[in-house]
């Protein structure tokens, strides 16, 4: 990695608030991702710049010679933004930084960018939580991203960002194409009682916590022998081995998609970016491309057409504010998964 401003702006002000927490709050961060980013640049550095303790953090040798450099630099940088207002200051940057999980958001995203800005260089960063995703963002290393949450269970997001809804799916079951239940039209949830599943690992999302939830709702506790992406998932679920919560847009061969009776559980893709990004200004444009795009993706898996013919669309929108208070779940004596 190369430091930055944006490093050295944070360095500096966890010195001015002698506490990793207080810097958070002023930088408008989390002191999880500010405590990340702050291990990558002492390794890069070559050592602590902060020696931490239950009374706050403290500077090391290291980290006065760091800080006095820091406000050398910064007072230079800032004097020259305040001699440019008006001027560069409405330059598009050269750069547009893009973090998506699921590839048809990603087209989406791609598609508007080109559109609103075409002689912006797109770069893509690959990362497969949605917390990595929220704290590159949050670190400005990403302008953009697209995440996805589960209704009723919302993400708590920082009100510094900026929220668009661009696409709400049901979730299917995905089963080995031999499966007893392979015939059905749709499944009621308490059919799959005896399953036993394989959910997205506990560092990626909250699939296990809302798929615990809906599935007490119905009546019994699921088994969940594998927490697994990619090609291993796949490859169990094919072979009989397990089933799995997915997307309607899953074509792979070897395994149907059945719906589930009253859609229990719901997937929201969200559009964020920083309200004082300088590509702030086309997050409506960006989050119709991309909620177009994966409507047309939907669109072209036959499973998903009939169950929207009988069932219609789900809204995207509106979703509660940032970091409102989700349902009240897991009931009492419950411990969540994730």
């Amino acid at each position: 990695m190369e430091i930055d401003t944006r490093h050295l702006r944070m360095v500096k002000a966890v010195a001015d608030e002698g506490s990793i927490t207080r810097a958070a709050t002023a930088l408008g961060t989390t002191q999880p991702a500010l405590t990340r980013q702050l291990r990558r640049v002492e390794e890069h550095l070559g050592g602590p710049l902060f020696e931490r303790s239950r009374a706050g953090a403290e500077l090391t040798p290291l980290g006065r010679l760091v800080v006095g450099r820091a406000h050398a630099v910064l007072s230079v940088i800032d004097s020259l933004q305040g001699d440019s207002v008006g001027g560069a200051a409405h330059l598009v940057p050269a750069q547009v930084r893009i973090g998506v999980k699921f590839g048809n958001a990603l087209v989406g995203l791609i598609r508007g960018l080109r559109s609103v800005v075409p002689s912006t260089e797109i770069v893509t960063e690959s990362e497969t939580r949605i917390d990595g995703l929220l704290d590159l963002l949050s670190s400005h290393r990403l302008d953009f991203a697209v995440v996805h949450e589960f209704v009723g269970h919302e993400l708590a997001l920082d009100p510094r960002l900026r929220v668009r809804p661009v696409g709400c799916e049901p979730a299917f079951v995905l089963l080995a194409a031999d499966h007893p239940l392979a015939d059905r039209p749709e499944l009621e949830l308490s059919q799959l009682r005896d399953e036993k599943w394989l959910m997205s690992p506990l560092d990626v999302d909250r699939e296990a916590d809302c798929m615990t939830r809906i599935c007490f709702e119905a009546g019994f506790t699921p088994v969940i022998s594998h927490y697994l992406s990619d090609g291993h998932a796949i490859e169990l679920i094919r072979a009989g081995e397990a089933i799995a919560l997915s997307t309607p847009t899953n074509r792979d061969s070897g395994m149907v998609l059945k719906p589930l009776v009253g859609t229990p559980m719901r997937t929201r893709r969200l559009l964020l970016v920083d309200r004082d990004n300088p590509f702030v200004e086309h997050l409506d444009k960006l989050a119709r491309f991309t909620a177009d795009t994966l409507a047309e993706t939907l669109d072209k898996q036959p499973v998903y057409r009939a169950w929207k013919d009988v069932h219609g669309a789900l809204p995207a929108g509106p979703r509660p504010r940032p970091g409102a208070p989700t349902a009240s779940w897991p009931p009492p004596g419950h411990a969540r998964l994730a």
